[in-house]
């Protein structure tokens, strides 16, 4: 019987540094993000919608996709990410379903930022909430992506807040310490849905 677990976060809440500690542990992660890459490459079945919805003025000179471009459109755009988020997420959704049943392993998980967002919780027997407190997240935004402050507060109050996802989800990894410390939370965490 196959156990999916999914993660989810907000942005630079360290899910990604968990998501690569359970690939690091030997489980299998699919990331909801490199699949929707995957599938915006050229001839790929997203790239060809966004093209048509959002027109030729969002592809760089090598007419790949310009994601800086679009991702500034429909963060201050609530339209355009809508349109985008009809685009992407069937499809990637599908593939998700596709890997899944692909899959031999009985503990998969699922690394989806938008999660709750997108109301794909019902891809998951079980949810961890990766978690930081906001002035760590904002830090942690400001060197990664080196923003301002006043922009980093900007993206992350676009997104749920991490306050919200934590009460909707069955688990919390608190990522507001070193990685070792993160590192033994998720062990922990694997040791405990694992004996349930």
């Amino acid at each position: 019987m196959k156990k999916i677990v999914g993660i989810t976060g907000g942005i630079a809440s360290g899910k990604s540094t968990v998501s690569s500690f359970i690939l690091e542990l030997g489980y299998p992660v699919i990331d909801s993000d490199q699949i929707s890459k995957e599938l915006s490459q050229r001839d790929m079945p997203i790239y060809k919608a966004i093209v048509e919805v959002f027109g030729n003025e969002y592809l760089l000179p090598n007419l790949e996709i310009d994601r800086k471009k679009l991702g500034r459109l429909i963060f201050e755009n609530e339209d355009a990410r809508a349109k985008l988020n009809q685009i992407t997420h069937p499809k990637i959704v599908e593939e998700i379903q596709k890997r899944i049943s692909k899959m031999e392993e009985n503990l998969i998980f699922l690394d989806i930022p938008l999660l709750f967002e997108a109301k794909l919780s019902y891809l998951c027997d079980t949810i961890v909430c990766v978690y930081a407190p906001k002035e760590i997240q904002i830090q942690r935004l400001m060197s990664r992506d080196r923003i301002s402050k006043a922009y980093a507060v900007q993206k992350i109050s676009s997104q749920m807040s991490l306050e919200e996802k934590r009460k909707l989800s069955d688990y919390v990894i608190e990522s507001d310490e070193d990685f070792q410390q993160t590192k033994q939370k998720v062990i922990k965490f694997i040791e405990q849905i694992k004996g349930e």
